[in-house]
């Protein structure tokens, strides 16, 4: 996404309405964690905003993360940006990336 974060983690982290926890599949161990709203297809503007969700799980230094993500903001397109930030973003992320939106 071209916004800093180079830490890659160990761990493959899915989405479900059903299930949580951590279950091994094919010799894998898959993080399963019930989120009630995600997208059937992921978006770049998804990523920004879930991104921004999960702010504190992020080895790097978060200020200059949020700097990083509203220049990134700023080149992507507004009214999907704010979709995806409405549908998908934390109280935390809204009051973070809401004031780089231009609609």
């Amino acid at each position: 996404m071209g916004v800093g974060t180079t830490q890659l983690h160990n761990g493959k982290t899915v989405y479900s309405h059903k299930r949580h926890g951590d279950f091994n599949l094919g010799g894998m161990i898959f993080s399963f964690r019930i989120k009630p709203h995600f997208p059937n297809k992921v978006t770049p503007e998804f990523l920004l905003v879930n991104l921004l969700n999960n702010l504190d799980q992020l080895a790097e230094d978060p200020k200059e993360i949020v700097s990083k993500v509203h220049s990134k903001a700023k080149t992507m397109d507004a009214k999907k940006l704010k979709k995806s930030l409405v549908e998908y973003g934390s109280i935390k992320a809204k009051k973070m990336l809401e004031p780089v939106i231009t609609v």
